[in-house]
């Protein structure tokens, strides 16, 4: 959210000022180096002041902040030392791809193209992959965001097949409203996701992304 402000504050200051653009330009690398520690790649892990690994089925994926995930976390041994894997979620990678696209990485940046792979391997409407029902609709306002900024129209999955992700996300935000017009997530309250003034807000922005083009 915070790369979000920065992103849309740069493009509003650079119209307003013109010639002053590149003395506003903001420090993405700085913001970058953060955000790289939250992803699930070996070499982020190394960074991070914990003993952590990375189970081959994560790669790519996120975490909630750098050695911590909201989802769970493993013990494993790693050539006979006790390591910890943190497990990769839906919502908080589509986050990861938003902050990526917001800094204007380059889309073969290995980083982009692992978690791009780690979505497409976990792409489902059913569930926020990798904790269920938890945060479901946070899940589905970060998909939209991220793929409608993106520009993907059919998302490619892992078997080499292809979505029409806006179609799927769309139908299956429409078929949990509530006779009242309004959405609750009936499988967790975990992140507030009992209120349904949340949730409608999560799903009308959802569907604003998806249905915007």
């Amino acid at each position: 959210l915070a790369l979000e402000a920065l992103y849309h504050s740069r493009n509003a200051l650079s119209a307003a000022v013109g010639e002053l653009e590149a003395e506003i330009e903001l420090d993405w690398d700085a913001a970058i180096e953060f955000v790289s520690k939250t992803q699930n790649l070996p070499e982020a892990a190394a960074r991070v002041d914990k003993v952590l690994t990375v189970l081959p089925e994560d790669e790519g994926g996120f975490v909630y902040f750098p050695g911590n995930t909201k989802a769970d976390e493993l013990s494993v041994e790693v050539d006979g030392e006790s390591k910890t894997a943190l497990r990769s979620y839906g919502s908080m990678s589509y986050a990861g791809l938003l902050s990526f696209i917001y800094a204007e990485m380059d889309r073969n940046d290995p980083r982009v193209v692992a978690v791009q792979r780690w979505l497409g391997d976990n792409f489902t409407v059913d569930e926020n992959p990798g904790v269920g029902q938890q945060g479901l609709y946070y899940y589905f306002h970060t998909m939209a965001k991220a793929l409608s900024l993106s520009g993907q129209e059919d998302f490619s999955l892992g078997d080499g097949k292809k979505v029409d992700w806006r179609e799927a996300l769309t139908l299956r935000i429409l078929e949990t409203q509530q006779p009242d017009g309004s959405w609750i997530n009936e499988g967790s309250n975990r992140w507030m996701e009992d209120d349904p003034i949340l949730v409608t807000s999560y799903s009308l922005l959802a569907l604003a992304h998806a249905l915007r083009d």
